[in-house]
C-alpha cells in the first residue's frame, strides 16, 4: 500500500532520502548506487546522516514553539543525546561548525554570536536546514514572503545561530524562495528561474549583502545550464553547492536522472546536492519517490514521529495539500 504524505511529509522524506543515497554511495557497499546502474539494483541499506538529523531537529522546534532558542536546544539534543539520529548514536561525523554553535551557546546563551562569521567549508548543510523554515514561512505568509522584511530577517537569524556571515544567508534566502515557488506549484525550472532572479534582485538592494553579490553572479547567468561539469566548483561552501544542485535541476527532466546525473559529477558535496534535488522533486510530483525508499525511512520511528508532530501542529499547513 503506497504511503499518502503531507506536503511537509514530502519534503521531509525527500531530504531524508536523498541524504541516504548520498550516504550510502560514499560509503561503496557492494551494490551502491552508481551513475550507470538502474535504481532498481541499489542497495537498500539507508542510514541517513547529521544534514537530516539537524533538519529534524528544525522541524521539531518549529511545531513544538518556534524560536532560536528551541532550535538550539533541539541542536543539542541531536549532539549530545543522538536524537534525530538513524542508529541513535551521538554525532561524531564533521559538523564542526555546528558543534561549535551548540557548545556557545550552551556556555554563553549569547543567540547572537554563537555563530561561525568565518565561511566553512561545511557551510553547505545550511541548504537543506533551511528548507523547513522556507516552508513554514510560505505556509505562514504565502510564497510572497521576501516581501517581508521580518519573514527574511527571521530565515537570516535562524541560519546566523551556526553560520553568521553573508553568503550562507543568501544561500539559504535563495533556497528559500525556490521552495516557496515550488509549493505554490511552479514547475522546477520555472521555480528555479524565479528564486535565481527575485532573490538576486532582493539582495542586490542590501548593502550588507552587495559585496557577496559576485559570488551568485554565475547562478544569475542564462548559460547555467549549459555549464560543462568540470567548470564547477566543488568545495562544499553553499554558494558552489547550491550553484551545482540548480545545475542539476536544470539538466535534467526527472527525479532519477538528476540522482545519476548527480552521482557520475559529484564528489565532496554529494549528499547535500542528493537530498537537495530529492527534496525539490519530492514537493513537485508526488509520485517521484520510491515507495522503497519510503519504507526504508520508515524503519526509523523519529522520522514518523517528527512528521505526526509536525502535521498536528498546523504550521505546515498549505493549501496546495
Amino acid at each position: 500500500m503506497t504511503k499518502r504524505l503531507s506536503t511537509i511529509g514530502r519534503l521531509l522524506y525527500g531530504i531524508a532520502i536523498g541524504d541516504a543515497l548520498g550516504n550510502l554511495s560514499k560509503r561503496n557497499t557492494a551494490a551502491a548506487l552508481k551513475a550507470s546502474n538502474d535504481l532498481d539494483d541499489s542497495d537498500f541499506d539507508f542510514v541517513w546522516t547529521p544534514t537530516t538529523g539537524l533538519t529534524l531537529a528544525i522541524v521539531r522546534a518549529i511545531s513544538l514553539g518556534y524560536s532560536r532558542v528551541n532550535v538550539m536546544h533541539n541542536f543539542a539534543e541531536w549532539w549530545r543525546n543522538g536524537q534525530f539520529s538513524m542508529t541513535n548514536s551521538l554525532q561524531t561525523d564533521r559538523f564542526e561548525t555546528e558543534i561549535q554553535s551548540i557548545i556557545n551557546f550552551e556556555l554563553t546563551r549569547d543567540l547572537d554570536s554563537i555563530g561561525a562569521t568565518e565561511p566553512a567549508q561545511n557551510d553547505e548543510n545550511v541548504l537543506i536546514r533551511v528548507m523547513p523554515i522556507a516552508f513554514y514561512e510560505t505556509a505562514r505568509i504565502g510564497s510572497s514572503f521576501i516581501n517581508d522584511e521580518k519573514s527574511m530577517g527571521s530565515i537570516h537569524d535562524m541560519v546566523s545561530l551556526t553560520h553568521d556571515y553573508p553568503s550562507a544567508m543568501m544561500s539559504a534566502g535563495m533556497v528559500s524562495f525556490l521552495i516557496s515557488q515550488i509549493i505554490a506549484r511552479e514547475s522546477v525550472h520555472q521555480s528555479l528561474e524565479n528564486a535565481i532572479a527575485i532573490t538576486y534582485e532582493y539582495y542586490s538592494r542590501r548593502s550588507i549583502f552587495q559585496p557577496d553579490l559576485i559570488n551568485f553572479a554565475p547562478m544569475n547567468m542564462p548559460d547555467l545550464p549549459d555549464l560543462q561539469a568540470d567548470q564547477l566548483v566543488h568545495d562544499g561552501s553553499a554558494t558552489h553547492t547550491l550553484e551545482n544542485a540548480c545545475w542539476v535541476l536544470f539538466s535534467t527532466e526527472n527525479l532519477n536522472d538528476a540522482i545519476k546525473l548527480a552521482v557520475k559529477t559529484f564528489s565532496k558535496q554529494r549528499q547535500t546536492i542528493l537530498a537537495f534535488i530529492c527534496a525539490i522533486y519530492a514537493l513537485s510530483d508526488r509520485s517521484s519517490l520510491d515507495e522503497r525508499w519510503i519504507e526504508q525511512i520508515d524503519k526509523k520511528a523519529e522520522t514518523n514521529l517528527i512528521l505526526r508532530i509536525a502535521n498536528r501542529s498546523n504550521r505546515f499547513h498549505v493549501r496546495t495539500d
